[in-house]
């Protein structure tokens, strides 16, 4: 059974119980008067689509749109290219996901003889720096005959000023007036200027070391030893670029030249002896552009007992392509992309370093004397430094900076310690040597696998297997819904306005509600209809009374 849906005309409805007005009026307008600009654009918007899908490139499109074609036909390739359309986004959503996360490859580089291989740089850090001679004419210079008490352990303190010292200790010399004075910016020099007070009394470079020498060589050791202030405490340090440039008995003013090895040296070390036998030495093997902090663990804990630390370098480098990538992707980031305030060369140590120089800065508007001093900061005092110990726990939060690893970085790892023969001799030697344990034949090289060239590639494959789509075809499908639309908008107005007129005049198929399948009872042609009852030709039904039912009342 099929039923038609009909429009009531307007005239026929005044007959029908007129009176009553149980049937309400339609608002029937006239078809042509609500040709706005917004129901033209659908219109063209409608062309379009139609014409699109005759004339588009992508298989299978075509086959839905035309008229002739049956419902199961028409169905089934629609199945097919959804398919495909889903298959083909499944497919790039992974492509997109590997580009975004694992786009680099690493792998060996062997050409070892053309390489300029760079000697690290050794950070040696006395667990007990100060001279007690320059400590004792430092505090008769600063407090007279009769200074403080504690007034020697504060600057033993200062000396190995960390941040765990700052939160162990802070609290025992902040409080202290006699130290450190009863206003915030009244009290002697140690209080005020912490780093000098330093540089006064830790034992010069002089009286540590002697008999230094580099690949065999001997060399001046105050000339390569030079001071340098780390996270934890005071340290000499060789081949460093983060070296002090001054001190108070010595003006550094030669340029940093990096020390190199090569494959035909005798010897690929350095060598230094100290004076010092009775306190432990911590040994820092790091590069030359990093600086020993919180993220480098000493290497050695040298207690004469050894006599030489034999290590090795695992270098990676990051080919120029990567620069093609986000940060975020490759996961480095270039010696020269992003500028620090403390280093001219990015590192990671560096970049975390500034980030809790920053820190320090937002929360206790100062920072302790073991950083430089550069332009928008300045160091605390030592009553200052209370406001660092409270919150010790937030600055050395790694969470909290936005740090990746440089694109060019050195590991260097122990990988053998040379004991003392004490059969032979001593138990104890005052010379250590650093080397390394073989000639680096081989370093990590990190290039491009998956690059915005290969992503490109990719998904115009997956487009084009599953769907037939190229470029162009992106670009007619953007041609025929924006430009191709609004200008048949504006030129063919009327053309537009007659055609929606003809489509909203159409008659409305019907309403197919038999049960038989298509296939045992084809459809009705649209041209036979069924005999259309209007209102007016409906009569009620007649009344008819009961039987024994009187005509009147008694």
């Amino acid at each position: 059974m099929k039923v038609y849906p009909q429009k009531v005309p307007k005239r026929e409805l005044h007959g029908t119980r007129n009176c009553n007005k149980w049937l309400k009026e339609p608002n029937i307008k006239s078809k042509s008067s609500n040709d706005g600009p917004l129901s033209l654009l659908a219109a063209s918007l409608r062309h379009q689509t139609t014409e699109f899908f005759n004339n588009s490139t992508l298989h299978g499109v075509r086959y839905i749109a035309e008229k002739e074609r049956p419902f199961c036909e028409k169905f089934m390739w629609f199945s097919f290219t959804s398919i495909g359309a889903v298959a083909t986004c499944i497919i790039i959503v992974s492509l997109w996901e590997k580009f975004q996360t694992n786009p680099t490859i690493t792998g060996l580089d062997t050409d070892f003889h053309n390489w300029d291989v760079p000697f690290p740089a050794v950070t040696i850090c006395d667990l007990n720096p100060v001279d007690e001679e320059l400590l004792q004419e430092y505090i008769t210079n600063v407090w007279g005959t009769n200074p403080p008490v504690n007034a020697d352990k504060m600057l033993r303190w200062l000396a190995t000023l960390s941040y765990q010292s700052i939160a162990d200790r802070a609290s025992e010399f902040v409080k202290n007036p006699d130290l450190v004075g009863k206003a915030l910016d009244d009290g002697p020099e140690p209080v005020i200027k912490s780093k000098d007070a330093v540089f006064n009394i830790v034992r010069r470079c002089e009286s540590l070391f002697y008999d230094c020498e580099m690949k065999g060589d001997s060399e001046e050791c105050c000339e390569l030893l030079v001071p340098v202030f780390t996270e934890m405490g005071f340290c000499y340090a060789y081949n460093s670029r983060h070296a002090e440039k001054t001190w108070p008995w010595q003006t550094q003013t030669d340029q940093f030249a990096e020390a190199f090895i090569h494959e035909t040296d005798a010897k690929w070390s350095f060598l230094f002896n100290s004076f010092r036998n009775d306190t432990t030495i911590e040994i820092y093997i790091h590069s030359t552009e990093e600086m020993a902090g919180l993220e480098l663990n000493s290497q050695h804990s040298w207690d004469r007992r050894v006599e030489k630390v034999s290590f090795s370098v695992k270098h990676t480098y990051t080919t120029e392509d990567a620069r093609q990538l986000s940060i975020r992707q490759r996961r480095c980031i270039y010696a020269d992309e992003r500028r620090l305030e403390t280093s001219s060369i990015y590192t990671y140590t560096a970049c975390m370093r500034q980030c809790r120089m920053q820190q320090c800065q937002s929360l206790c508007k100062c920072i302790p004397h073991f950083y430089p001093l550069i332009n928008g900061y300045r160091h605390c005092t030592v009553k200052e430094l209370e406001c660092i110990a409270n919150y010790t726990t937030v600055i050395t939060d790694i969470t909290r900076c936005s740090c990746e690893l440089g694109c060019s970085h050195t590991v260097y790892e122990v990988e053998k310690l040379t004991q003392i023969d004490a059969s032979k001799g001593p138990t104890a030697t005052n010379s250590l040597e650093i080397e390394f344990v073989s000639w680096p034949m081989v370093r990590y090289k990190r290039e491009v696998l998956f690059g915005w060239v290969d992503l490109l590639v990719s998904f115009g494959g997956i487009a084009g297997l599953f769907l037939g789509f190229s470029l162009l075809s992106g670009v007619e499908l953007i041609y025929f819904f924006t430009l191709r639309a609004c200008c048949a908008l504006v030129r063919d107005k009327d053309l537009l306005s007659r055609e929606r007129a003809a489509r909203l005049a159409r008659p409305k198929p019907p309403h197919d509600l038999s049960l038989v399948p298509w296939w045992k009872q084809p459809p009705v042609p649209p041209g036979e209809r069924p005999i259309k009852l209007r209102v007016k030709e409906v009569q009620p039904p007649q009344y008819s009374p009961p039987p024994g039912y009187t005509k009147y009342l008694p």
